[in-house]
């Protein structure tokens, strides 16, 4: 909820539609470099829900199901994550899945937004695609694997 927090608070300390934006990039790069895990890893993803909640509701929860689907479908959070991103992108460039289509008041902003974290997250994942390559990455109900000698 503290994403949805930040965003709140950006709305309202200035107009401006580019600050809650940069509010929510900020957010998803302080929970994806977190100090508490070394600047590595963290919960961007998780993050990123949060902020596009407050963003642009029905393309986050559209994404949501995206991550649900794959990620149940696949055994593999990474593979969710990513599935999920590259809709959000999609969504995003589609107009939110607004009516009528295309809307007439596409946000430029928050879809540039949309993409760069899509992308962002997509390239922070490229440790998790070589595993899946190699199929070595750990899916959840799963023993851990190991890299074949």
């Amino acid at each position: 909820m503290k994403m949805c927090e930040a965003q709140v608070a950006a709305g309202g300390a200035d107009y401006s539609h580019w600050v809650p934006l940069v509010a929510g990039l900020l957010v998803i790069l302080g929970h994806s470099f977190t100090c508490f895990a070394g600047f590595r890893g963290g919960k961007g993803v998780l993050a990123a829900l949060g902020v596009f909640l407050a963003l642009c509701p029905i393309t986050a929860l559209s994404a949501f199901g995206v991550w649900i689907i794959f990620t149940f479908a696949s055994k593999y959070v990474s593979v969710g994550s990513i599935a999920a991103c590259v809709a959000l992108g999609i969504f995003a460039v589609m107009g939110y899945l607004k009516l009528p289509f295309p809307p007439d008041d596409i946000n430029l902003g928050l879809m540039i937004t949309c993409l760069i974290v899509a992308v962002f997250v997509i390239v922070k994942h490229k440790s998790n695609i070589k595993r899946l390559m190699n199929g070595t990455e750990n899916g959840f109900g799963s023993k851990r694997k190991t890299p074949k000698a």
